[in-house]
């Protein structure tokens, strides 16, 4: 042996001066390939070439100095082995140490290069630290880093983990876990010095792609930051918006489910959006969010069933199931300006369709942190916004107010009243108000105007009720809920068909002496929902009380308002009905002198396409409550529908002409509570979609259809607030007169009389431009027109129109197209039930009004009133609003819609759902008394 190994001993050399040398050369190269390694460079073909011919040297040097054939095969393999080794990892180092590469690239490239070093198949995992998991990024396989399984168990441990059918590798940067590798088969020579630099390398490399997975991420959120802070800068003058917005990129940058965000209100409530635009006000310190606005800790509850604060019930009411919440404060300069409430952190998903739960973690806070300073700002200055817009608001309603209170009369009592009402519901967006006037000599309140509806005057004592509470003690009110307090008087909700929910009444002071008292009732969100008026609502009436005490008081009203009552009946003697048996023939109403700043003040009313004059929907009470001069604003409406239709022009009519007419009109119809000048504008604007959106006009020609309107306008002039029967049962000179000659129609042919006579002005002669045959045809058709609005005839007209139905309709037959005229006019002065309920419900409120004050009259005179006259009788508005349905109107549009106007079908279908909206108000006292006895 010892023999053999001398044979094999190679010759004595000197090496020293050579070995010196080749160890600095071989030192150099291990510098330069370090140097490679950390700048992340690749060797070129030609360096490689040069290792190799080295190799192959030193190969070749070895071969020489040893003889034995045997060891000259062992070493070739050695050196060959060696080679292979070195380019391997040369390999391995040159397609991992690639910092532009993905994970899952990278990932690939590790899977085939430690396939091929191990000799079995490989997939590589990296950590997911901010998800604590393993991840495939290859196959998208997720595995969670605890001992359940395999892989996991090798992460935990950071080590070495054999299975008989896997072996599992830890991967080590540093001491930190970057990843683990999976081997699908048995590793025996895992310790290999070469294999556990390659694992290094491996190491390195994933965790380099790691990193520039993170930075890629960074450089995302940056810019999705700055894209949600354009888009917020872009979103802050609508705090609906905004929030909308804000909720969006939230559950975006947390991945989360749902989101919600509920802004801290300065009362200290807090106002829930949800993603559906649904908003809650809720109070302070309620549930979680109320938690962190409270505290401004950040909560973050992975299993929300497990947290007493998560309220269950609102999981079971709409069958969502929340696990994990996050919830946080949104700040602006230490203060809570809102809290974000983020639900269920969505489940990761692979490819294959393997869902992994998740929570909120560290990563989202600091995500959510950042993201909530642009939304507190944006929030902040939203809230800014606002309350700028709203002082302005508030600013100029006192200031129109004023200026209308400056222009106004000092006599006008009942004009400064109105204005003070007007700008009181404007200035607190109110959906009624009404004032009460303060008379000290009998120490009682008193009022004869409330908005929408004139009524008779209201006078009760100081300190009985909630506005004589307030007059009594000169302290306002603001009560949230009518029907709780036992001052509030429910029996007029009930008489009036309406709901009094919340409630202001504020005195209106001057010099410490209460003047008046306003009462605002149901103040209205922008979606029209009711609400509770707040202390900042009075605080703002207190300045705009100011203003009106003024007005108020520089009227001298409490002697002016005797003195103008005592004016009005004297002036206006001839036109009481208690006298009818004094009349005169020069009683009678004459034309009016239309000065030329009458007819401007029409003209200069621009709506600005603020209503659709043409639409069924079309809502008069809006166009008063919202003018200041509500007669110009009625004026302007009926002239621009008539003007539009073309028909003025066609007939040869100057509109000039036409606004005489329409003021000569206006000045012949009384101030009662329904048969007034809006009544008949209202119905020309009915009989206007009757026409056309229904098609009637196809049955009638284009003179039929202008007499029509025009006729609408003079169906009810000179209405003095009652009757035909009035007149008959009182025996008054018309009455009289009307009997003897046969005629029951008393105020139809009374009305005929005054058209003829407007008409016979040629300043306000609609008809001007009509051939003689034209205007006989006109003057024939309007008053057989006006004579057929008598109630009385009602079922007659009905019956005619059937019959002619029957015989088919013919559009040559001019009988025919007359009874057609007067069916439509009829059906506008019944129209108010095909109006949509509020508008209805407020026509029914003023018709009522005017039953009552001529029942107030028959009992004056001593005849017998009907008890839907009778005021005392209080019978409910739906009660009557239903009978009238019931046995007039309701088979009435059904018969003429179904028989020959099909295109009016809408009219039917709005009396239906106002008859089921009057039920159920009738309906809900009988349900409350149930509830109670139950």
């Amino acid at each position: 042996m010892l023999a053999y190994s001398a044979m094999r001993a190679p010759p004595a050399r000197d090496y020293t001066f050579g070995s010196s040398h080749l160890l600095e050369a071989l030192s150099l190269c291990e510098s330069i390939l370090a140097r490679y390694k950390r700048c992340g460079l690749a060797m070129s073909d030609a360096e490689l070439n040069s290792f190799h011919s080295v190799q192959r040297r030193v190969s070749a040097v070895s071969d020489e100095a040893y003889k034995d054939p045997m060891d000259s095969v062992q070493a070739q393999e050695k050196a060959t082995s060696s080679r292979h080794s070195l380019r391997d990892f040369t390999k391995l180092a040159q397609n991992c140490l690639n910092l532009q590469r993905s994970i899952s690239e990278t990932a690939l490239i590790l899977n085939k290069e430690l396939t091929t070093l191990f000799g079995c198949p490989a997939h590589t995992n990296y950590l997911n630290e901010s998800e604590n998991v393993l991840c495939d990024p290859v196959t998208e396989a997720i595995t969670a880093m605890d001992t359940c399984t395999q892989l996991g168990a090798c992460g935990v441990s950071r080590q070495r983990f054999s299975s008989p059918g896997a072996t599992f590798l830890p991967l080590l940067h540093q001491n930190d876990l970057v990843g683990c590798v999976e081997l699908s088969g048995q590793v025996t020579n895992s310790n290999d010095t070469f294999q556990q630099c390659a694992l290094r390398v491996a190491a390195s490399a994933l965790r380099n792609a790691v990193l520039v997975d993170q930075l890629s991420w960074e450089t995302h959120k940056a810019e999705a930051m700055v894209g949600m802070a354009t888009r917020l800068a872009r979103d802050t003058l609508d705090e609906a918006v905004l929030v909308q917005s804000i909720i969006n990129t939230a559950k975006t940058l947390t991945e989360s489910d749902r989101c919600s965000i509920f802004l801290v209100k300065d009362d200290g409530t807090l106002e829930a959006h949800f993603e559906d635009g649904k908003v809650v006000v809720m109070a302070a310190g309620t549930g979680i969010a109320g938690y962190v606005a409270k505290t401004g800790m950040v909560v973050n509850i992975p299993n929300a069933y497990e947290d007493e604060r998560f309220n269950r019930a609102v999981d079971k009411q709409t069958g969502y199931h929340t696990r994990t919440i996050l919830c946080l404060p949104i700040m602006y300069e230490d203060t809570i300006v809102a809290v974000a409430q983020l639900i269920n952190k969505q489940d990761m998903v692979t490819e294959s369709g393997l869902r992994l739960q998740r929570v909120f973690g560290q990563r989202d806070e600091e995500l959510f942190k950042t993201f909530s300073m642009f939304a507190a700002a944006s929030l902040r200055n939203c809230r800014i916004n606002e309350t700028l817009l709203t002082e302005k608001r508030k600013s100029d309603a006192i200031l129109d107010v004023v200026t209308l209170l400056s222009n106004t009369d000092i006599r006008d009592v009942d004009g400064i009243v109105r204005h003070v009402l007007h700008g009181a519901k404007k200035l607190l967006n109110a959906d009624r108000s009404s004032l009460f006037l303060l008379d000290k000599e009998r120490n009682e309140l008193y009022s004869r105007m409330a908005d929408s509806v004139t009524g008779s005057e209201i006078r009760f004592p100081c300190g009985q009720g909630i506005a004589g509470t307030v007059a009594a003690a000169a302290v306002g009110e603001n009560i949230v809920d009518a029907y709780a307090d036992p001052r509030f008087n429910s029996a007029v909700d009930r008489s009036l068909g309406y709901r009094t929910q919340s409630i202001l009444c504020e005195p209106i002071v001057l010099n410490n002496d209460v003047l008046a008292v306003v009462q605002l009732v149901n103040k209205l969100d922008e979606d029209g929902t009711v609400k509770s008026f707040t202390a900042a609502d009075r605080a703002t009436f207190k300045v705009f009380s100011l203003f009106a005490g003024i007005s108020i008081n520089n009227s001298h009203l409490f002697e002016f308002a005797v003195k103008a009552g005592q004016e009005a009946m004297a002036l206006n003697l001839h036109r009481t009905i208690a006298p009818v048996g004094a009349q005169k023939s020069n009683n009678a109403p004459k034309l009016f002198d239309i000065s030329k700043v009458e007819r401007d003040a029409v003209l200069a009313i621009d709506f600005q396409d603020a209503y659709d004059f043409t639409s069924p929907a079309f809502n008069l009470f809006d166009v008063r409550e919202n003018s200041s001069e509500p007669l110009d604003a009625a004026a302007a409406v009926v002239l621009q529908l008539l003007w539009s239709t073309g028909l003025p022009e066609k007939f040869k009519c100057r509109k000039e002409t036409l606004l005489t007419f329409i003021l000569q009109c206006r000045h012949m119809y009384r101030r009662v509570p329904y048969h007034n000048f809006y009544h008949v504008v209202d119905v020309c604007q009915t009989l206007h979609t009757f026409l056309y959106a229904g098609k009637a006009s196809e049955f009638l020609t284009d003179l039929e259809c202008y007499v029509l309107l025009v006729t609408a306008l003079v169906h009810d002039l000179d209405h003095m607030g009652v009757n035909n029967s009035f007149y008959l049962k009182t025996d008054s000179p018309l009455g009289i007169l009307s009997s003897a000659s046969g005629n029951s129609s008393v105020l139809e042919v009374h009305h005929c009389r005054l058209a003829i006579e407007i008409l016979s002005e040629p300043s306000s002669d609609v008809f001007e431009g009509l051939t003689e045959e034209e205007v006989t045809y006109a003057y024939q058709s309007l008053i057989e027109c006006v004579l057929a609005t008598d109630m009385a005839k009602h079922g007659e007209e009905l019956k005619r129109f059937d019959d002619m139905v029957q015989a088919s309709f013919n559009k040559e037959d001019e009988g025919h197209r007359r009874l057609v005229m007067e069916t439509l006019i009829k059906a506008g002065d019944v129209s108010n039930v095909t109006k949509p309920f509020e508008t209805s419900r407020m026509w029914a409120m003023a018709v009522t009004e005017e039953f009552y004050r001529q029942g107030d009259m028959e009992k004056e005179k001593g005849v017998e009133v009907l008890p839907m006259f009778d005021r005392s009788k209080n019978t409910e508005l739906a009660r009557g609003q239903i009978g009238f349905i019931d046995f007039v109107v309701g088979k009435y549009f059904k018969d003429i819609v179904g028989g020959l106007l099909h295109g009016m079908q809408w009219c039917v279908d709005a009396i239906a759902d106002n008859r089921a909206q009057w039920q159920k108000i009738l309906d809900a006292p009988l349900r409350s008394t149930s509830m109670t006895s139950s």
